[in-house]
Parts: structure tokens; sequence; C-alpha cells
């Protein structure tokens, strides 16, 4: 673990239905090839909703053990899914603050960043600013 034993764990998930689950495979392929994140990413599936067919949608994990690993993390899947022929809807969740990625570029990134952050100082979460290409909120 890192020094301090700082850790926080990211969820991810990509678009839904079909989309979802193949993006998810496909990102945890994509994240496992970073160096600085490939020890802490895992695969899994959400529980289906009781009354639905089939599995659930699949998740990736991240546990990351300092806030560089954080930075390359959002980074990656930026550059992922503006690697796509589609980019799909992709939402972030650390310590029940939420944030959908809605572009790739760095604005989107550093917001994502410091909507985290605000959420780490208590001072709650306002969302994305206009045009960033991030939105947030903080779960309840």
């Amino acid at each position: 673990m890192a020094e301090g034993g700082w850790a926080v764990e990211v969820t991810v998930s990509v678009g839904d239905g079909a989309e979802g689950v193949d993006g998810a495979v496909s990102l945890y392929r994509w994240l496992v090839d970073e160096p600085e994140l490939q020890a802490g990413v895992s695969l899994e599936a959400e529980p289906s909703e009781p009354g639905q067919m089939g599995g659930g949608l699949e998740l990736v994990n991240v546990v990351l053990s300092n806030s560089i690993a954080l930075a390359s993390l959002v980074t990656a899947v930026a550059t992922w899914r503006g690697s796509r022929a589609r980019p799909p809807q992709i939402r972030l969740e650390r310590d029940g603050v939420v944030v959908t990625l809605q572009d790739g570029s760095p604005e989107a990134v550093e917001q994502i960043l410091r909507v985290w952050s605000e959420g780490e100082r208590g001072q709650g979460d306002e969302g994305g600013a206009p045009g960033s290409g991030a939105r947030g909120r903080e779960r309840g």
C-alpha cells in the first residue's frame, strides 16, 4: 500500500445493455495494459434486478494506491473512450461521488479530479462546469 495507507476504489460503468458489457470488457483490457493500474483492475458483474433475465451490467473496479494513479486512471478512461467509433457514456464513482465523462478533453479530466477533490474536503459536489465535459453528483 502507498505511504500513509492512501487507497481509493473507483467503479467504472460503460454505456448500457450489450454495448455496456462489451465496452466494460474492452476497457478492462485497456486498463490492465497500463503499468500504473494493472495490479488493481478487476471486472465484476453488477447483480441484476429481481425479475430481470440474464446477468447484470459489467463494472470495472480499480483500486489505486496514490493520487497520480487516480489521474492516470481518468486519463486512460478518457483516452479509451476517444478511441471508440461511437464513444459510450462513462460513469465513474468514487466514495459515493458519481461523475459522467462526456468527452475526453484534458479539461474534462481535470474537472473530474476537481469534483472528487472537493468531495474529499467535504465541500460536496456541485457537478461539472458548463462545457467541461464532466458532470458529477453525490450519491445519496
